[in-house]
């Protein structure tokens, strides 16, 4: 389970960098669509990064990506080779979802987002936008990922189990 987590850590700080740097490296409309509407509109026309910066923000994005998949693999390599049951494998399945989600809405969303002023910096033209103040601005998806979290756990438990009982 320690290793789970830790990879989970591992997963939520290389996004956390890649959200850091995505200003510099990606065109607006990407980067604020993960914002309140208004912030959006009032950013979207801010000048794109050059193309070489952008094509330099794909493949970090690619590269993150690439970690994320091979520690969902180291993941069900350990609970394959661990001959772990249902419910084990679903504790270390949802302790790597939880853990980068809760990373996600603490430090991302709440901090860095609605707290810092990080993308203020960026986008000085969203400095007065209301959404900068609503906290709850995409608490609807987020609690719809948490509420699914289970049943991908389950069903990925159960396929990596496959008749195995705990």
């Amino acid at each position: 389970m320690k290793k789970t987590v830790k990879r989970s850590l591992g997963v939520s700080i290389l996004m956390s960098a890649l959200v850091l740097i995505l200003p510099y490296l990606a065109p607006p409309k990407l980067v604020l669509r993960f914002l309140p509407k208004d912030i959006y509109e009032a950013g979207k026309d801010h000048p794109a990064p050059s193309k070489k910066r952008q094509l330099l923000g794909h493949i970090l994005t690619l590269l993150f990506l690439g970690y994320f998949i091979r520690c969902t693999k180291k993941n069900a390599d350990e609970i394959r080779q661990e001959d772990l049951g249902f419910a084990e494998a679903f504790k270390r399945l949802a302790a790597f979802l939880y853990v980068e989600k809760l990373f996600d809405i603490i430090l991302l969303d709440q901090l860095l987002c609605m707290t810092s002023g990080w993308y203020k910096r960026f986008y000085p033209e969203t400095k007065d936008c209301a959404g900068w103040h609503n906290r709850g601005w995409n608490s609807r998806q987020q609690a719809a990922r948490l509420l699914l979290y289970p049943i991908v756990c389950a069903v990925q438990a159960h396929l990596l189990t496959k008749g195995r009982t705990s």
